[in-house]
């Protein structure tokens, strides 16, 4: 059976990572209370009416089949696309030369805090993308992938917000590694931080690709009812 791929070199989990940079875990909500905080009324009513509805019954093996090769293939090239985009080849050629004398930090961490932005909104709304294109397929597949693709339209749209505003902290820490670099080595210090900035966007984007790994597991492991 053929399973999803991984990059080369694994990434490190963004909980582990952080916890290496001296940010304290901080504890998670209890998944009924994130959802509750996150859920709008209409999406409630919604929830409320896809659990108490048993999932169709019957499958659709050709469904399933193209869709598992579909999704397999898509997630893949995503992976790839998005991981190769984060090693900008110029961003990378400045960052391995001696900073330059008499120019602020900040003019200096511009650029790079630029590319840290760009490759953030890139992973979302890709990611956000290739989910969305997902769950049709699913539906197809079975009555099971089908409730389990209203779940994951429902649960994306309570988490979305949480989600974007623990992500866009990432920016500040990575300034303070900058500038915690900056103070210790005043003409190298780009070199780490631009090994410090590749470490956090494999690990953000081995995140956010959790929830269409699990759709595309999901797809892998069903079958027939």
């Amino acid at each position: 059976m053929h399973t999803p791929t991984t990059q080369p070199h694994a990434p490190e989990p963004l909980a582990r990572l952080l916890l290496q940079w001296g940010v304290a875990p901080v504890r998670t909500a209890p998944v009924a209370e994130r959802l509750g905080a996150g859920l709008g009324w209409a999406d409630a009513i919604g929830l409320s009416q896809v659990l108490a509805t048993p999932p169709a019954t019957g499958t659709n093996p050709a469904a399933q089949r193209e869709a598992k090769d579909w999704a397999t293939a898509a997630l893949d090239r995503l992976q790839a696309e998005l991981a190769a985009a984060f090693d900008d080849a110029e961003l990378a050629a400045d960052a391995a030369a001696p900073a330059p004398e008499g120019v602020a930090l900040a003019d200096l961490l511009a650029p790079f805090r630029l590319h840290h932005a760009q490759q953030q909104r890139s992973m979302a709304a890709r990611i956000a993308t290739l989910r969305e294109r997902l769950r049709p397929r699913l539906t197809e597949a079975s009555g099971a992938l089908a409730r389990l693709a209203q779940l994951d339209a429902l649960f994306e749209r309570a988490l979305a917000t949480q989600e974007r505003e623990r992500l866009a902290g990432l920016a500040a820490l990575l300034t303070k590694r900058a500038e915690s670099h900056h103070a210790a080595d005043p003409r190298r210090w780009r070199t780490r931080f631009w090994a410090d900035l590749q470490r956090a966007l494999r690990a953000e984007l081995d995140l956010r690709l959790q929830p269409v790994q699990g759709l595309v597991e999901a797809l892998h492991h069903a079958g027939p009812r």
